[in-house]
């Protein structure tokens, strides 16, 4: 059995002293001290600072941050911050950018906004975490690494249509096992052709939004297909990574109940009428009893 890294419950956060100005961060290792903060995560949203184009890299502030954790005696999770994407990556290759629900290819802004089926992107992501791990890999202050951040969303452009048929392939093996799983001779949908298959959107199989599809068992193979593709990412990022740290665990972070991550990947698609509603049944409130008379 391997032995824990840490013999004691880790007591943290995030810290994000890129976005304050220098003049606190010596308040902010001091409240740290008085609060008995022992472990910081670091880094999570950094990609623009670490990498601010495409052929440089500035390591200043999580050289800084490292160092002084592991001076005054804090851990670090030490995050890749392939979660939101840098300006000049979404400018200069519009590939990265995820179209939305409704067609639209987005353009940059926000955060995880990432296409996951996009090779410019998972080459990207893995070059950064490549980076990090060549530089900090045996760092004292490294307790982890942390990939990403709260990975979800769901993505619907050509690249993803592509992936998502080769991944129907892999899964169902022939179109008529995947016509029969999927009772595609309802509402005439029965597919001749892999090509036929687009994504479930608003501009095909959906109505009032994602929670409504009048052909379910697209839909439940595309949130499956999206989950798979999301771990594309994540194993990705973290070969390159054991390529230089082949002990330090990897992990990533969720955010708390998100539907559409807990689709369960791997198991036959039960087949039932389509236009059934997808969001989970729930129990009604019983109705109060009605007043006697």
């Amino acid at each position: 059995m391997t032995p824990p890294r840490t013999p004691k419950i880790l007591y943290g956060g995030d810290y994000n002293p890129e976005q304050w100005p220098r003049e606190v961060w010596d308040e902010d290792h001091r409240l740290f001290g008085e609060a008995g903060i022992d472990t910081l995560t670091v880094g999570v949203f950094s990609w623009s600072l670490t990498q601010p184009a495409e052929d440089a890299h500035d390591f200043t502030v999580l050289d800084h941050v490292l160092d002084r954790a592991a001076a005054e005696g804090r851990q670090v999770c030490l995050a890749t911050g392939t979660a939101a994407l840098p300006p000049w990556l979404a400018k200069r290759y519009p590939e990265v950018n995820r179209t939305d629900f409704e067609g639209r290819r987005h353009r940059y802004g926000q955060r995880h906004n990432f296409c996951p089926s996009s090779p410019v992107y998972r080459k990207a992501a893995a070059g950064l975490a490549r980076r990090l791990a060549e530089r900090y890999a045996g760092h004292p202050a490294v307790l982890a690494w942390h990939i990403n951040n709260e990975y979800g969303g769901v993505c619907y452009c050509d690249l993803c249509a592509d992936a998502f048929r080769a991944w129907l392939r892999d899964r169902h093996d022939t179109l008529d096992a995947l016509n029969d799983a999927w009772w595609t001779t309802f509402w005439s949908h029965r597919y001749t052709d892999w090509d036929q298959i687009e994504p479930p959107s608003a501009l095909t199989e959906h109505w009032r939004g994602p929670d409504h599809t009048a052909f379910q068992g697209i839909t439940l193979d595309y949130h499956r297909f999206t989950t798979d593709a999301l771990l594309g990412c994540f194993l990705t990022e973290k070969e390159a990574i054991r390529a230089h740290d082949p002990e330090t665990p990897v992990t990533t972070n969720f955010m708390g109940l998100y539907r559409p991550s807990t689709t369960t990947a791997g198991r036959p698609t039960s087949t039932s009428p389509p236009g059934t509603a997808t969001r989970p049944w729930t129990p009604r409130r019983p109705s109060p009893p009605s007043p006697t008379t």
